[in-house]
């Protein structure tokens, strides 16, 4: 939904900021603006003001979808970091399963370290436990 306000607003900018305005002095001496010239009498053509800093359309079409830059820097960085989180996931479950791919004798380490040699059962359900983590963190 955010991402839609925004790109909606970044197409409308350029129509907007080409928008003219008039400005004109009627008959009591008073000074009026508008964005269409008056009916009668004489007017003159207004520039827009130039853009104070950090009043970009960028911004100005982030804080109208309801995000600062500081939030959209923040979501980057979060999506960047759990994009690492899962590549390193993808990576540790692709050595499992490379070291179980191989012939042998399969073992466990309790918390003594002694070891505990895993029955072919065992095997073939950690191969296939991390066949199943390639799949979920790598695809």
């Amino acid at each position: 939904m955010r991402r839609t306000t925004l790109a909606l607003c970044l197409l409308l900018a350029p129509a907007l900021a080409g928008a003219q305005a008039y400005r004109w002095v009627d008959a009591d001496g008073r000074v009026h603006y508008s964005q269409t010239p008056p009916a009668q009498g004489q007017y003159g053509q207004v520039a827009p003001p130039p853009p104070s800093p950090g009043s970009s359309p960028h911004l100005k079409a982030l804080e109208a979808a309801g995000q600062s830059p500081g939030e959209q820097a923040r979501e980057q960085q979060q999506a960047a970091t759990a994009e690492r989180q899962r590549l390193q996931r993808c990576e540790q479950a692709r050595r499992q399963s490379a070291r179980m791919q191989g012939t042998g004798r399969y073992y466990s380490a309790d918390s003594k370290g002694e070891r505990s040699y895993l029955s072919p059962q065992q095997i073939d359900q950690q191969r296939a436990e991390a066949k199943a983590a390639v799949q979920e963190h790598c695809d």
